[in-house]
């Protein structure tokens, strides 16, 4: 009873840090708002099978983020703590069952603890537990599938399998094949990693697979039988089999891609990390090598992938912040100073690299809460590691990056996200009866805030081109120029909502008609006027 109390106390912890902000921080484009508009129209339509966007139906990702999301509306109502709560409760569950897990396999409450706080914090995992993707479901997913099929391994009599194969359903739920294929691909490089054949047996493969398929294939038979092949050809065609295939963003497609950017995702526990490899089964023991496989195995996965996103290897987190907990633990009962500038270091490097923001932001002006969070966090870890009690690094490094970040949603992300978001355009909108059209960059943001349906205009009054192998994952509303214009050319309230494009509309024929209304970041609005 104890240690659940104790693992509800780091759930709630974590998810008050998680939700903190939320609140404020509107749906940007163009990734959140496509997830935020397809659960609102999951709830206007009252279908909770099919994902649609646009009133067509939609088959980029399977149905899991779509019901949380929608879930989260009929609760807390449509908005954006509600898009944002599931990202937050389940980066908050996936912190608690890495504490539970590392208290399991090291019998250490210490290193459970400094396990979830390295979790927590590291600077992917704070940043991802508030964005409107499918990441956070999946990492949660994921790690319960891989770490209970190590629990099934380790332990006698044991029914973890049951728990394996049921997260990696629901992991398939939240994104397709994968969900299944990397269990399943960690697993069998343990397997021969160490010619650990004897373990076969204990998969349970048979029972387990028939647990795997009642989680996870009647979604997708459902999908099947209304829709056929079209969800067949669009879901594993398009966004799996493509993706896996061809690069959707070539320049990206390098093999050391994700050797880069695993290492910057951990910190400011990057370095701590780095030692943790270095002192291997010293630390770690027979859990070493599992969890060394299980990070190895998501690296490789995907930098063999064309298509490379900065959260493919997310999940990796998980044993990485394993690794690094036992090592803060090991640390701890050593002593010493010099071994800290492993962490002391990659913190106050990111705290520099934070304090550079106004470079790269110089839209934002109000930097004084920022400048001064991280001037006192880091003089304080500076201190503690040449004057103070240098085993008290961990809890003030986290406790550091929780204030840091915080301050950087409040005064630059927050600010960011206005600055790709409709939010605040559209409210010069009226609420109803008008004529709106999209000219440039899709801002889909603006469909989700203003409930108009909003056509794309046909660059040049020319054909729209649908030729490209991604052409499928666009399903929004198109008009060509010259039809629009015949529309709404007697039409009181018409307005041309252009993205990233102005100069360009400006010089289209129907710009002389419009007169500038509004603009915010990288959205103008113009509005048709009538009469000499």
């Amino acid at each position: 009873m104890k240690n659940k109390l104790v693992c509800l106390a780091v759930f709630a912890g974590a998810l008050i840090y998680f939700l903190l902000f939320n609140a404020g921080i509107p749906i940007t484009d163009p990734v959140e708002a496509n997830y935020a508009l397809t659960a609102k129209e999951m709830v206007a339509s009252g279908d909770w099978l099919s994902p649609r966007i646009y009133g067509q139906y939609w088959f980029d990702k399977p149905i899991m983020i779509y019901w949380l999301i929608a879930l989260a509306y009929k609760i807390f109502g449509i908005n954006e703590f509600a898009a944002r709560f599931p990202a937050a409760v389940f980066s908050a569950a996936s912190v608690a069952w890495l504490f539970w897990f590392a208290d399991k396999i090291y019998a250490s409450r210490r290193t459970a603890f400094y396990s979830a706080l390295i979790l927590a914090t590291s600077l992917e995992f704070w940043v991802l537990s508030r964005m409107i993707i499918t990441d956070a479901v999946l990492f949660l997913f994921t790690s319960m599938s891989i770490a209970a099929f190590y629990l099934q391994f380790i332990n006698r009599q044991s029914s973890w399998y049951v728990v394996a194969y049921a997260a990696a359903g629901l992991a398939v739920l939240t994104k397709g094949p994968v969900g299944i294929v990397l269990p399943g691909l960690i697993i069998f490089l343990y397997l021969i990693s160490g010619r650990r054949w004897q373990l076969i047996s204990k998969l349970q493969l048979l029972r387990g697979g028939l647990v795997f398929l009642l989680v996870a294939v009647p979604w997708y038979f459902a999908m099947y039988i209304q829709h056929g092949n079209d969800f067949v050809n669009t879901f594993l065609g398009l966004h799996n089999v493509l993706r896996a295939t061809v690069s959707e963003h070539p320049q990206d497609n390098v093999f050391y891609y994700y050797l880069v950017l695993f290492p910057v995702s951990l910190l400011p526990w990057a370095g701590i990390f780095f030692l943790s490899l270095l002192r291997g089964r010293k630390n770690h023991g027979a859990h070493f090598s599992y969890l060394l496989v299980w990070i190895a195995g998501f690296l490789g996965f995907y930098s063999l992938m064309a298509t490379k996103y900065l959260t493919y290897v997310f999940p990796a987190l998980f044993p990485a912040a394993l690794l690094a907990g036992r090592c803060l633990q090991v640390m701890v009962q050593q002593g010493g100073r010099r071994q800290w500038l492993w962490l002391s270091g990659p913190t106050v490097f990111l705290f520099a690299v934070f304090a550079a923001a106004p470079r790269f932001f110089p839209y934002l002006t109000d930097w004084t809460s920022l400048y001064g969070c991280l001037a006192i966090t880091s003089c304080l870890i500076i201190w503690l590691q040449f004057r103070g009690n240098v085993r008290l690094l961990p809890e003030s490094t986290a406790l550091s990056v929780m204030a840091v970040s915080l301050v950087l949603i409040y005064s630059v992300l927050m600010p960011l996200a206005d600055s790709r978001s409709a939010r605040d355009i559209v409210q010069h909108l009226p609420s109803k009866g008008a004529d709106v059209a999209m000219y440039g960059d899709y801002a889909t943001s603006a469909v989700f805030y203003s409930g108009y349906e909003i056509p794309e205009l046909f660059l040049e009054g020319g054909k729209k081109d649908t030729s490209g192998v991604w052409s499928g994952k666009y399903t929004m509303p198109t008009e060509t120029i010259d039809d629009f214009t015949v529309r709404t050319r007697d039409r009181q309230e018409v307005y041309i909502l252009v993205k990233s494009e102005e100069n360009r509309f400006l010089s289209e024929p129907i710009a002389d008609r419009f007169q500038l209304v509004a603009r915010y970041g990288r959205l103008t609005l113009f509005k048709q006027q009538i009469g000499p």
